[in-house]
């Protein structure tokens, strides 16, 4: 496992998912402050959700075929300088249109650095990868928090403060690439740069090996999309839930989006670790169950105070899968793990973010509780999804009690 590699495609990742993270982190204030309507809130979350994921398996092709480091620090300035940049603009039209161009780069950024993140976790994929999505998390869970600290710094002008340390990381990355080689892939130069690139990293290819099950990588896809509507639905209303139902203000109702979003540290990191020892599908299935039977008691919950403890235990099991997720469609699809990245990274995930204006208009004529009521049959539906996955040959171990021996971890992986 090259640890090295990992941190720093954990660091962009951080980066990139909280660029995306913010937008619904500051739909409650656009409601607020600006006289957006939920609706309007939710078409913000929907134009980076549809960016960032309609083009992602372009991407993912592109990475299984071509060198596409040069595509790390360009999506990571695109995505930081038009959040920051678009966010100053006070008409829907000119926001919407930079939220969209933000989430260009987050489409541009996931296949290849999933891709780079499969290489450098060996055997260890599902812990290297929960690592991998560790950053994602994190970028997420900070969103709620680094959004408001923001605000209060200076109202939506403090944003432009995220186009430094996107600046910074876009420099590490050039620097671990290489300026030639930069320079030589947008030229066209790709086996020249390709070259360059490799001498960075032990490897940049992935051997073909077994065969691409697309049925198995079919239904792992829906059971992924149905989370994803669920938790964008969360992330883009859970705040405003809390303002409808306890009359909070924006500021004490974000509490919830940090107690909720903090938690997927753990939880992603608790699903690697589940998965490389029990088995990718019943840690799939623990999550999915779990969150269901939590959620559904947060929601009976007439207090605020035990509403939002409920929330960490919720969030815990929901964000269990997330790392695996990705593992076994890269494993359902071993010969095409960009593609396989980009569409479980992607398009799967971010089609929940283009559900929302439907859910924003659902809020606007029933409320708040009745949407996160469809969430929860949502989630509920994602669980019994996860009892059909197929089993991937030998590739979950069931589990392997020898993490030291190396072939018979080679061999299970495969």
């Amino acid at each position: 496992m090259n640890r090295r590699a990992l941190a720093l495609l954990s660091v962009g990742h951080l980066l990139i998912d909280l660029c995306q993270g913010i937008v619904p982190a500051l739909a409650p204030f656009l409601v607020e402050e600006r006289g957006f309507s939920k609706a309007e809130a939710a078409g913000l979350v929907f134009a980076i959700s549809a960016t960032s994921s309609v083009v992602q398996p372009v991407f993912g092709q592109l990475a299984d075929k071509l060198a596409m480091g040069w595509m790390l620090p360009t999506s990571l300035l695109m995505s930081g300088l038009a959040l920051a940049l678009g966010a100053q603009a006070s008409s829907y039209p000119v926001v919407l249109l930079a939220f969209g161009l933000s989430g260009l780069g987050v489409a541009a950024f996931h296949p290849e650095a999933a891709r780079k993140a499969n290489l450098a976790s060996g055997s260890r994929r599902s812990t290297g990868m929960s690592i991998f999505s560790l950053g994602g998390g994190i970028g997420f869970a900070m969103a709620p928090a680094v959004t408001l600290a923001l605000l209060h710094f200076r109202g939506f002008s403090g944003l432009l403060v995220l186009i430094y340390p996107t600046a910074i990381i876009a420099g590490l990355f050039l620097g671990r690439l290489g300026l030639s080689a930069t320079i030589g892939l947008i030229l066209g130069r790709s086996s020249e740069a390709h070259r360059s690139d490799a001498s960075h990293r032990p490897s940049t290819r992935i051997e073909p090996h077994g065969r691409d099950d697309w049925r198995g990588f079919a239904f792992l896809c829906v059971a992924m999309v149905l989370r994803s509507i669920v938790f964008y639905g969360i992330n883009t209303f859970l705040a405003l839930y809390f303002m409808g139902r306890w009359g909070q203000s924006a500021s004490e109702a974000s509490r919830a989006s940090v107690a909720f979003l903090g938690t997927s540290i753990v939880g992603t990191l608790l699903g690697g670790w589940m998965a490389d020892r029990f088995g990718r599908r019943e840690t799939l299935r623990i999550g999915f169950t779990g969150a269901s039977v939590l959620f559904a008691v947060f929601l009976a919950t007439p207090d605020p105070t035990a509403a939002l403890a409920l929330l960490i235990p919720t969030a815990l099991f929901m964000f269990i899968p997330t790392s695996v997720l990705v593992v076994l469609g890269q494993e359902y699809l071993p010969n095409r793990v960009g593609l396989a990245s980009g569409m479980t990274l992607g398009l799967a995930v971010s089609i929940g973010g283009m559900c929302t204006p439907v859910l924003g208009w659902l809020a606007d004529r029933h409320g708040m509780y009745a949407v996160l009521t469809i969430l929860l049959a949502i989630l509920a539906a994602a669980s019994a999804q996860t009892y059909t996955l197929p089993a991937v040959g030998r590739s979950e171990p069931e589990p392997d009690p020898e993490p030291d021996s190396k072939p018979v971890a080679a061999t299970a992986d495969r």
